[in-house]
């Protein structure tokens, strides 16, 4: 049990707070920092083959990635199946909607790469 959670209880045990206000620190404690729970931009890096800084680099906020996504999906869809690519959107969109940090897509194409993450 974590040092805070302790002199939670310890108060509680000596009467200084009442249990509902035990109660209300200790799922405080529970619950992460809004700063470092929720990712704010949209990355995408496409990188040349041989190349370290990338060719394309967006970084879009998340408002305006849940707003835009479902006028673009389709495009992107199509010529990502052109090229023999079948990226399930509804994942990416899950994951912009959960605005959690996280890498969603990682493709290497021989020397060529492309990252898009939540950041």
């Amino acid at each position: 049990m974590n040092e805070e959670k302790m002199r939670i209880l310890k108060l509680l045990e000596e009467k200084k707070i009442s249990s509902a206000e035990a109660m209300e620190l200790l799922e405080a404690l529970g619950k992460p920092e809004p700063a470092e729970r929720k990712g704010r931009l949209l990355r995408i890096r496409v990188y040349e083959a041989g190349s370290a800084e990338p060719k394309v680099n967006v970084n879009v906020p998340l408002g305006w990635a849940k707003f835009m996504a479902p006028f673009i999906e389709g495009k992107i869809k199509a010529k990502l199946a052109d090229k023999g690519y079948d990226v399930d959107l509804a994942k990416i969109q899950e994951a912009i909607d959960s605005q959690e940090p996280m890498k969603i897509v990682d493709v290497q194409d021989g020397g060529d790469k492309v990252e898009i993450f939540i950041e």
